[in-house]
């Protein structure tokens, strides 16, 4: 496997090793669990779509609604700062 055929083939079985272990990691998980695992990594959506077996748009829309989700929820420390706030003031 030297030159540019053999480095190509490489990076072929890397990326067919890593689709199987995300599939592998992903099988139990709902497929919003999954999306929200594997857009941590540094696929695009169509790999994380195609591992899931599904379109590259679900992948799109759901990794937007994660984010907009994700700005709205509360950070622990706003919690716990609310809550501190609550028990000083009664």
């Amino acid at each position: 496997m030297s030159g540019p055929n053999g480095n190509n083939e490489l990076l072929q079985a890397v990326e067919q090793l890593t689709n199987l272990v995300a599939i592998a990691m992903t099988r139990d998980m709902r497929q919003v669990e999954a999306i929200s695992l594997l857009g941590r990594s540094s696929l695009s959506n169509a790999q994380i779509a195609a591992i899931l077996g599904t379109s590259p748009d679900t992948v799109r829309a759901e990794r937007n609604r994660l984010r907009r989700e994700a700005v709205k929820a509360p950070t622990k420390s706003s919690t716990k700062r609310a809550s501190v706030d609550a028990e000083a003031r009664g």
